[in-house]
Formats: C-alpha cells, sequence, structure tokens
C-alpha cells in the first residue's frame, strides 16, 4: 500500500438472533446481520412442525376436505374453506344461488372482523405502544383492549351464526351452506354489528393516530381484483406491475420453495422476486371499489393525523404491512 494513503475503515457487523417469536400466528425466530447500520441478511424461521394437510386429504370427498381444511388455522378457517369449495365448484362446474354467495361474503366478513382485530390491537398495538404484550397493555390502556375483544367477539359470533361455531366451522358444503340461518337470527346481530362499526371507526382513529418509524419501500403488490366489487373470494390475480391472471393461472407466474432455515413453503415469482400480499395490497389495487363512505373517513382521519404529525414534528411511514389475514 502507497505511505499515506488512508487505511479503508473495517465493515461494522452485527448478527441479531431472536429465539422466539412471541407475536406471530404460529412459531418463529428471526436472524439479522447487519454491515455498517444496512440489514444485508434476513431469516425469518417458522420452526412449528409440518402438519401434512396436503396428504391427509388425498383420496377424500369434497365436503370432507372443506372440513379438515378449517384445522388449518383457528384464526382464518374460513379463508381455507372459501378456497376449497370454490376450487371444487369450478371443478364440478356448479354454479352457487345470489343469496348463498352474499351470506358466503358475509361469514367472510365475520373472519376479517375478528382476525383483524386481534392483528391491530393484541399483536401490533403493543409494539407500537412500548408494552411486552398485550397483558401489558391492558394495565395501562384498558379501553384499548377491551376494544380488540368486542370486535373480535362480534366477529366470531358472525363466523358461529352461518358455520354453527366460531373456531374450525362446520357448515360449508359444495353449492351452499348444510344450513343457514333465518333472517331473525341474523337480524338479532344487528345491534353488535352497528357497535362494531363504530368501534371500527375508532379503530381507524386510533390507528392514525400511533407513530411509527420512517420506512419507506415499494414492494410488488398482489391481489385479488373483482371488476365490480371489493374482491373477496372470488376475481383474477392482479399486480402493480401488470400481473393480470386467472385464479388457476398461481402456478404460471409464482413458486413456492423451501429454505433451509424454515418449516413454510417460501412463495416468490419465477424470477426470484418477494411480493406483498394482504390487506396493504389489496386497499391499494382496489382502492376505486372500496363503499365510497369507507373512503370519506379515511381520507378524513388521514388528514387529520397528517396535521397532528407536522405540529408535533412526528414521523409518518411511507410503507407499512397491514394484517396477516384477509
Amino acid at each position: 500500500m502507497t505511505h499515506g494513503m488512508p487505511h479503508a475503515p473495517e465493515a461494522v457487523e452485527r448478527q441479531f438472533d431472536v429465539g422466539q417469536l412471541t407475536r406471530v400466528e404460529g412459531e418463529g425466530s428471526l436472524t439479522l446481520r447487519v454491515r455498517d447500520g444496512a440489514v444485508v441478511e434476513a431469516h425469518l424461521g417458522i420452526f412449528e412442525a409440518p402438519r401434512y394437510f396436503e396428504r391427509l386429504i388425498v383420496g377424500r370427498e369434497p365436503d370432507e376436505v372443506i372440513d379438515i381444511v378449517a384445522r388449518i388455522c383457528g384464526i382464518c378457517p374460513v379463508a381455507y374453506q372459501m378456497s376449497a369449495v370454490h376450487a371444487f365448484e369450478a371443478l364440478f362446474d356448479v354454479h352457487i344461488d345470489p343469496q348463498i354467495r352474499a351470506l358466503r361474503r358475509l361469514f367472510y366478513c365475520g373472519e376479517w372482523i375478528e382476525s383483524h382485530a386481534l392483528h391491530i390491537y393484541l399483536l401490533h398495538a403493543p409494539d407500537f405502544l412500548g408494552y411486552p404484550s398485550a397483558i401489558e397493555l391492558a394495565r395501562d390502556h384498558r379501553a384499548v383492549v377491551e376494544r380488540a375483544l368486542t370486535m373480535k367477539r362480534t366477529g366470531n359470533a358472525l363466523v358461529a351464526k352461518l358455520g354453527a361455531r366460531p373456531i374450525h366451522p362446520l357448515t360449508v358444503r359444495v353449492g351452499g351452506f348444510s344450513r343457514v340461518p333465518t333472517r331473525d337470527e341474523l337480524l338479532a346481530l344487528r345491534p353488535a354489528l352497528d357497535e362494531a362499526l363504530a368501534t371500527a371507526q375508532a379503530t381507524v382513529d386510533f390507528v392514525t393516530g400511533l407513530t411509527a418509524p420512517e420506512f419507506v419501500r415499494e414492494p410488488r403488490l398482489v391481489s385479488l381484483r373483482h371488476p365490480d366489487e371489493y374482491p373477496m373470494n372470488e376475481g383474477r390475480i392482479v399486480s402493480n406491475d401488470g400481473l393480470d391472471i386467472p385464479l388457476g393461472s398461481w402456478r404460471e407466474a409464482f413458486a413456492e420453495d423451501q429454505v433451509a432455515w424454515s418449516n413454510a413453503l417460501q412463495a416468490r415469482t419465477h424470477a426470484g422476486e418477494v411480493y406483498l400480499l394482504g390487506p396493504s395490497s389489496r386497499v391499494t389495487l382496489n382502492a376505486a371499489r372500496l363503499h365510497p363512505s369507507l373512503l370519506r373517513l379515511w381520507h378524513v382521519r388521514a388528514s387529520r393525523s397528517r396535521s397532528a404529525s407536522t405540529r408535533t414534528g412526528a414521523s409518518r411511514p411511507g410503507g407499512r404491512a397491514g394484517p396477516r389475514h384477509g
């Protein structure tokens, strides 16, 4: 080396190992390798053992499969049941009655209510408010946790009314349901749903009032899109960079791979790109299909939040993942 030339500073590298992630659905761990302040390697490991549902359903009758896949998750069983029943109905060319379709959307709404309430208040809020868990959060913010439980209870009641029980529902069948509630049974849910609507509006106030670290990213967004309505369980697979394919063509654009550090398969495009699913993608790609009153509510709340952030000097995130389900 030429005398007088400064030595290049050595890279500072640190590794962070989180053996157990306590606020994820399942069992996970996280390893981060950081060099000079930048993350150069990140491994999210899901070490929950495989449960072999793919093999459990081989050779089963369609309605058996629908019941079995509900056991994949106690929080989002409707998602798995809807995927299975739609696949069988497409296979058998079954066209369902419009009232059955409406009831299935209502069924799915019940799951979204309880799942999102759990995620926002019990999994995310403790991090934003500086608590190790929702139990400690409840000591200082009892009303926040009670709001979460009230919303979750309402969503569970809706799932139970259509599915016979709130966890692992039983009534979804090819072509419809094994039993549907009466008009009076559905109307009995109206007071709780009216209260849940007010609570949801308060939730928007709560979330837009949180302060998050500055974080900007430009991920590939992927979701369903329906030509006429906000998509829940029908539509085409679209992305923010032009992808537009039918549901049956998923494998033409995406692939699942096993990695050494996780029991869960990882989904990517065939080019190896990662992508973002969930409410963040769905709302972004389907904003024009949201109900006008919801759009007005969100814009008003977000505007107030931005004004408050400007006054206090708080930073707002440029992008943030939403709830895992729905």
